[in-house]
């Protein structure tokens, strides 16, 4: 075997590493479906593990690197993070042990692909038979390692790059067994970009194994090449680089010179065909497009919702490989789950090896967050608590949920929020429910208005999906009991008054962040959405109208198409919330409130359902351009914005025409910005448990609750004005300028209004 491609490729880690073998009566088992009977893991290590077992940072390096973090005296090599490591560093070795393994299919001294197969007679190695991995295989593999060396608690896991993947995954799976996770320059999932750049270097590596040397050696540096270039920006390589030669041309094709940057390409190039292995690259490299936090856990935010560490996500401003806003998003979503969690950005030229490169930020930017070291005075008391007692109108899924997420976060709710909360009794009306374990520990009742009764709580929680329980809310509220509720038809139906009745008796009616938490891209949109440059939003954010409008569409009638919604469990438990816009307007008020900081409500926006639409309208429609689809609209830009929730024409090869069955779809236009399209699925099981917990911490902390941080807007916004209408005329679908009976507007035809003069007074 060539020496090159031993199990030990060249680095100091050969000569400096440890390694431990994991000893398991059953086989390691990757997510897809490949087995490894033997395991070992090769590491490097600074500090001392407690006798605890709970002190320890795990270090998840990047694809390409390996356990040499740090060197460990003179002499030696330095280590690829050595500057934030050793006695009084931000990863402080007196305080921590710190440790760095070469995760599973490395290529110095952990098990990969070089590895002798156990049932191949001759012991040849795995080669590309060795089982695919994805990053939560490397989680779970790491977990075998940890437990072998006798860590039981990790204080911190920390990862770039791939190492962030990794790092993301470690959030979600490890529950408390981490005290802080740190994702560093990596995105919740890969995008078809990242993968295409993937899959251009793998055809460079597949030439590296293709048994011609030479045709190896071109195919590795080929590689090399192209992952360097997204590893960095186009201003760091002006910077670095510029046009400046390296050897200036000659006369001829032959002579046709090198520049720096070719040179420079062609060294990293040489550099990692000596000393990394070809089928580690292709593991790996795989290894990240298949990384998505998302996968077989009910999407992004079932995955987050997972998360019980406190997370320090970091970005990097230049990095063109995963942006700063890829990664961010993972920051805002935790943020909204109500998670602890921080974002912070390395401000830097040269790209995504900044993570490398800007170590001095990096290490300002841990010690920040960095929680500090525990100092005891035994007079100082602890903060107070406030114990809140619940009573709960609801024992099925959403209360398991709720149950569950307070039982999660209840240290954090009494270190961020001061706030312990208890549940007094759980009041369901079916006394014949198969009740949860969860529901089944505390006092279980079926009796609402004996609950309103009692005098031994302090909030009613309720989580039934009919109306049928106004007048327990309203009980609740006028004996000065505040109500939070996730309950849209209670809202439909009797908002206004229960609204009135709160106002009343000086108690809080909290639903806002409850109501809208069913539906996924609010988290995804928020942050772009209150970019100074967007003046316009049309959105398509009923899943419900959007399948109905497209069976009628296709033929079918409103009847039909409903049975079918339903069938698919899309429509709220009345069909009307849906079909009358009412729901899209809830989320329409929302997304306003928060692209203009002002507090919109549903009721302020003018909204026209799809139920009296003429079919034959629906169905003529594709042949003129267009689909009718139910909208969401706002303009802003000066004085009042125009605002409405209606039918409206889109053209058939457009953005929200394009937008089938459940799906979702926001579009935000800004003058530099173009326009900025997200597309989503519009229903699932989503976190409205944690939107509850937003509700009730409201309720004791205005800064977090809906009125406490959105002013009112003092006006409702205007309707809207179009130039052109759709409509029939002799079977047919025609535009024209006047809109009559059953005409629908052409959302393209939208008359931007002019700002208002501003009164004096204002």
């Amino acid at each position: 075997m060539d020496e090159r491609r031993e199990i030990w490729w060249p680095s100091p880690t050969t000569e400096l590493a440890e390694v431990v073998a994991i000893e398991s009566h059953l086989p390691f088992v990757a997510r897809h479906g490949g087995c490894l009977a033997e395991l070992q893991f090769s590491f490097e290590s600074w500090g001392r593990l407690s006798a605890a077992g709970d002190n320890a940072v795990l270090i998840v390096h990047p694809m390409t690197a390996d356990c040499h973090a740090r060197s460990a005296g003179e002499g030696q090599m330095p280590g690829w993070w050595e500057p934030l490591i050793g006695p009084g560093r931000v990863l402080d070795t007196d305080r921590y042990f710190v440790v760095c393994p070469n995760l599973l299919g490395g290529c110095y001294g952990t098990t990969g692909p070089r590895f002798p197969r156990p049932d191949d007679p001759e012991g040849r190695p795995w080669l590309d038979h060795f089982p695919l991995l994805t990053p939560l295989d490397m989680v779970r593999s790491s977990r075998l390692f940890l437990e072998a060396i006798g860590v039981r608690r990790l204080e911190m896991v920390i990862g770039p790059s791939m190492g962030g993947m990794v790092a993301w995954e470690w959030a979600v799976e490890a529950g408390e067994e981490v005290g802080q996770v740190v994702v560093v320059a990596a995105p919740l999932r890969t995008t078809p970009y990242q993968i295409g750049l993937n899959w251009l270097q793998r055809r460079g590596i597949e030439l590296d194994i293709s048994g011609d040397e030479v045709i190896a050696r071109w195919g590795q540096m080929v590689a090399r090449g192209i992952g360097m270039l997204s590893y960095r920006s186009p201003v760091g390589m002006e910077e670095k680089f510029g046009r400046d030669w390296f050897k200036k041309p000659g006369r001829t094709l032959a002579e046709r010179g090198m520049f720096n940057v070719e040179s420079w390409l062609r060294h990293h190039g040489k550099k990692i065909t000596r000393r990394f292995d070809p089928y580690t690259w292709l593991l790996y490299s795989r290894a990240m497009d298949l990384h998505d936090v998302a996968e077989g856990r009910e999407g992004l935010l079932g995955a987050l919702d997972r998360v019980a560490a406190r997370c320090l996500v970091v970005g990097i401003s230049s990095d063109n490989l995963y942006s700063a806003a890829e990664v961010r998003l993972g920051a805002d979503i935790l943020r909204h789950l109500g998670k602890r969690v921080e974002y912070a950005e390395i401000r830097s030229p040269h790209g995504h090896d900044a993570f490398l490169l800007e170590t001095a930020q990096l290490e300002g930017i841990l010690a920040g967050a960095r929680p500090p070291q525990p100092v005891v005075v035994p007079a100082t008391p602890g903060r107070e608590v406030r114990h809140v007692r619940l009573a709960l109108l609801g024992g099925g899924r959403v209360a398991q949920s709720l149950l569950g997420v307070l039982e999660e976060r209840a240290r954090w709710l009494a270190d961020e929020h001061g706030l312990h909360f208890e549940i007094v009794e759980i009041c369901d009306l079916d006394a014949d429910k198969d009740f949860a374990p969860a529901v089944r520990r505390h006092r279980l009742s079926h009796d609402p208005e004996a609950l309103v009764r009692r005098a031994d709580f302090d909030v009613l929680v309720e989580l039934t999906r009919g109306g049928d329980v106004a007048q327990v809310v309203a009980e609740a509220l006028a004996a000065g009991r505040p109500v939070v509720t996730p309950n849209k038809m209670l809202i439909h139906d009797h908002g206004a008054r229960l609204e009135a009745l709160a106002v009343e008796h000086g108690v809080p009616l909290a639903y806002h962040s409850s109501i809208a938490a069913g539906w996924p891209l609010l988290y995804a949109v928020e942050r772009p959405l209150r970019q100074a440059d967007v003046h316009t939003l049309k959105a398509i954010v009923s899943s419900t109208c959007n399948l109905v409008l497209g069976r009628i569409e296709e033929g079918d009638d409103l009847e039909g198409a409903l049975v079918e919604a339903q069938r698919l469990g899309l429509p709220e438990e009345d069909p009307h919330l849906d079909l009358s816009g009412w729901d899209t307007a809830q989320k329409m008020a929302l997304l306003i409130t928060r692209a203009l900081g002002r507090r919109y409500g549903a009721d302020d926006l003018p909204t026209m359902g799809i139920e009296d639409l003429d079919p034959q309208l629906v169905r003529a429609a594709p042949a003129a351009g267009f689909r009718i689809k139910a909208v969401g609209l706002c303009h802003w830009g000066g004085g009042r914005p125009v605002a409405c929730v209606r039918p409206m024409a889109v053209t058939t090869d457009g953005h929200l025409g394009s937008v089938r069955g459940e799906g979702n779809a926001v579009v935000l236009v800004g003058d530099e910005l173009g326009e900025m399209v997200h597309i989503g699925k519009g229903s699932g099981v989503l976190p409205v448990a944690t939107a509850l917990i937003n509700d009730l911490v409201g309720l004791f902390d205005t800064r977090v609750s809906w009125t406490g941080r959105f002013d009112p807007a003092g006006q409702p916004p205007r309707a809207p004005d179009f130039a052109h209408w759709l409509m029939l005329r002799d079977g047919k679908a025609v535009v024209g300028e006047a809109g009559g009976e059953g005409a629908i507007p052409v959302l393209r035809s939208l008359l931007h209004p002019r700002p208002e003069p501003t009164s004096l007074e204002a």
